[in-house]
């Protein structure tokens, strides 16, 4: 198995059935709940996703992000550019009561898909390309990815990494986590677990 199968084969564990799981059995209430002060699985979801679209499209592919060529802020009824990294509880709070869920599952499809596409047109050695920090620096200024307490993404994604990095990291590890993080939230909400 080359590079690209195995980077395949796990981005669609995590990104397949199981972003349909982190919803099933929920109402759209309860999709939007904080427990116990825990993020919400609609916070989790648009957050990872919107990492994941920023970072691939931006960095990986040098396209437009998924967000605006779908016109996804307006679907998802929350304006926001940014990827939800130093948000307030309250901030988290409010976009989770208005964020249209169904929209966000389609928008997570979405990025899904252009991640796919993105990995599968990568010459093997593209995975290899440093993204210079500079590009990095200029794309969270000029796109508004960060709010000022989440800054701190902008040094650890500006460390001239590589294009397959920021595959590994924002496509991969970084969902896993966030999605475990859904899982806690739907066991509060008496959810049953996968």
């Amino acid at each position: 198995m080359d590079a690209l199968g195995l980077f395949l084969l796990r981005y669609d564990a995590i990104h397949g059935k199981f972003i349909d799981e982190l919803f099933t059995g929920l109402t759209d209430a309860q999709v939007r709940e904080r427990p116990h002060g825990l993020n919400s699985v609609a916070w989790l979801v648009w957050h990872a996703t919107r990492v994941e679209d920023a970072t691939t499209s931006r960095f990986v592919a040098d396209r437009p992000q998924v967000l605006e060529e779908g016109e996804w802020r307006r679907r998802l009824a929350a304006e926001r550019r940014d990827v939800g990294s130093g948000m307030t509880g309250d901030e988290v709070e409010a976009l989770s009561a208005r964020i249209d869920v169904s929209a966000l599952r389609g928008y997570a499809h979405a990025v899904a898909e252009r991640t796919r596409s993105v990995a599968g047109s990568l010459a093997p050695a593209a995975w290899e390309e440093i993204v210079s920090p500079e590009r990095v620096h200029r794309v969270v200024a000029d796109e508004g990815l960060l709010v000022d307490a989440g800054h701190w993404v902008e040094e650890f994604w500006a460390r001239g990494h590589s294009r397959g990095w920021y595959l590994l990291q924002t496509a991969l590890l970084h969902p896993y986590g966030h999605w475990f993080d859904a899982m806690a939230t739907r066991g509060r909400l008496g959810a049953p677990g996968r």
